[in-house]
């Protein structure tokens, strides 16, 4: 008896008005798609040529793109974040107070999450435990800046994690205290862990579809892929364990970087971890490491102090310690993944990863932010390979803070897109989710126009370092697929490139300025529809 073959699944023909490629060939008109995998690039004619038997995808009337990767964002915790209450919009403690307690109100009993506050708006309000307990003193509150490196919680919170007027502050982080030594609520940086360690965890299901829903809303904002990184905060289940879950059940529609978190190195080394390992939806990063703080909380590390401050922020690990860890990961094959904000926290990081002896073979070191770069040091990163993991959409709510923080001289290279650019640096792009929104066309605007959504500063925030649309729309595909160490197949549309693209409504690179309004029309991961509009 004689096997029968099964029957080989169509070619896929995509027809659109305007394809950037992101690939040496320049725009096209049509892709052709077999196995998952562009198999040819140009005029339907020529594709329609080297087709067999195809189907037909007619996307015209659209420009589509590569897929768009967030080539850094907290995907596990941001997943959590959306049922959480949000207080991006509370204009003072009171405001997110009253948010608190409404979001409270008819839930089970147990701890109360939420993010996003931000005190720079609060014309000098300061959050405290007794505003919390004034509204919730038998439930443990915990609720996350919008930068992700202060908590602010409760009375009851502090009970739960055993934090009073006698525990010292952790390594790498601070209890605020009142002027007479108890515990206000809010925790820095590594203090922060003291209380999350102890909310209990979701389960694994539950955990599993959060993310689903989540990977849903980064597939209509034209996201098919993500570098996600561990946070400040403890996170459990481990987010490598439920993106195994959703792609052992064929769910998973993401291509997936995970970094290591710090304190996971040494079961990473002990299993031969290397980075790069994995195949086509999920792959091993580099070891998270943070030398400093955020602009905002005024913790990032600077070489000289904040304006109108004797302070020069935190530096969160010690220099011999990062620089022995690096030595370490690299001599296993581990690359090296450095939040590094302040121009002495980068200064530091540029200094250990440029190191040629500390290089791995699979994938580059990379620094997270580079917000506030060394003008003697912008041709660094370039010239040891190092990519800068930026975040433009961060421009659009911080360029007011630099210049009051930092001042000019320093401000004019912070975010320096176009310098670091010119310098051959590789720029890959994110949205650090949920610190920021996911959304991308925010990144894109931001890199391109150097403004916030209401158009200011007018003519953009120094204005040299703004990006051309093209090299805006690289920074979230070439860039994020060269620092995972896959400048082939992935970030472009061209012969043997993953078939992950997005349809838009128009060109998103021309009319910019309305960018922010641009709608994507259909996303598709491996030559299969994952969103339609």
């Amino acid at each position: 008896m004689t096997a029968v073959a099964p029957a080989r699944e169509p070619d896929l023909l995509v027809l659109a008005d305007l394809i950037h490629t992101c690939a040496p060939t320049g725009p096209v008109s049509a892709l052709l798609v077999r196995g998952g995998r562009i198999v040819a690039a140009g005029t339907e004619a020529d594709v329609r040529a080297a087709a067999r038997h195809p189907r037909t995808l007619d996307l015209r009337g659209t420009t589509i793109t590569p897929g768009l990767t967030d080539a850094h964002g907290h995907l596990t915790e941001w997943a959590f974040a959306r049922r959480e209450v949000d207080l991006a919009e509370a204009r003072s403690p009171a405001e997110a107070v009253i948010a608190v307690a409404r979001h409270a109100a008819g839930r089970d009993a147990g701890w109360v999450r939420g993010r996003g506050w931000n005190p720079h708006g609060w014309n000098g309000s300061r959050p405290h435990r007794s505003m919390l307990d004034a509204v919730l003193a038998d439930r443990p509150v915990a609720l996350q800046s919008h930068d992700m490196h202060a908590l602010w919680v409760n009375s009851a919170a502090l009970a739960a994690a055993a934090i009073n007027r006698d525990t010292p502050d952790p390594p790498g982080g601070v209890i605020e205290r009142d002027a007479g030594g108890e515990p206000t609520g809010v925790l820095f940086e590594w203090a922060s862990q003291l209380v999350t360690q102890r909310i209990p965890a979701p389960s694994l299901d539950d955990a599993a579809a959060a993310v689903l829903a989540a990977q849903a809303e980064l597939h209509s904002l034209g996201i098919t892929g993500m570098h996600s990184l561990p946070g400040i905060h403890l996170l459990r289940p481990d987010p490598l364990t439920v993106l195994r879950t959703l792609y052992g059940r064929g769910e998973l529609r993401l291509r997936i970087l995970q970094h290591i978190a710090l304190d996971q190195l040494d079961d990473a080394i002990e299993a031969r971890t290397r980075s790069g390992d994995g195949a086509e939806w999920i792959r091993t990063g580099g070891v998270k490491m943070f030398l400093d703080g955020a602009l905002g909380s005024r913790t990032a590390w600077m070489r000289e102090p904040y304006q109108g401050s004797d302070s020069r922020g935190l530096q969160t690990m010690q220099t011999e310690d990062f620089r022995a860890t690096v030595r370490r990961a690299a001599d296993h094959g581990i690359a090296s993944v450095v939040h590094a904000i302040g121009d002495a926290a980068v200064s530091l990081a540029l200094d250990v990863l440029g190191d040629a002896a500390l290089r791995v073979r699979d994938m580059p070191h990379r620094i997270e932010h580079v917000q506030c770069v060394p003008m003697d040091r912008i041709d660094a990163a370039a010239a040891a390979g190092i990519v800068a993991s930026m975040q433009p959409s961060h421009l659009m709510t911080d360029w007011s803070a630099a210049d009051r923080y930092w001042g000019a001289r320093r401000a004019r290279y912070t975010y320096a897109f176009e310098s670091l650019r010119r310098a051959g640096t590789i720029l890959a792009f994110g949205s650090d989710v949920p610190v920021e929104p996911v959304d991308p066309r925010r990144g894109l605007f931001a890199a391109i126009m150097r403004q916030d959504a209401t158009g200011s500063p007018e003519g953009g925030w120094y204005a040299a370092e703004r990006l051309t649309p093209y090299d805006a729309l690289c920074g979230f595909t070439l860039g994020p697929a060269r620092a995972a160490g896959m400048a082939a197949p992935a970030g472009a549309l061209d012969a043997g490139a993953f078939a992950d693209f997005v349809a838009w409504e128009r060109d998103p690179l021309a009319n910019v300025e309305s960018i922010l309004e641009l709608r994507c029309v259909a996303a598709v991961v491996g030559g299969e529809i994952v969103h339609e509009a």
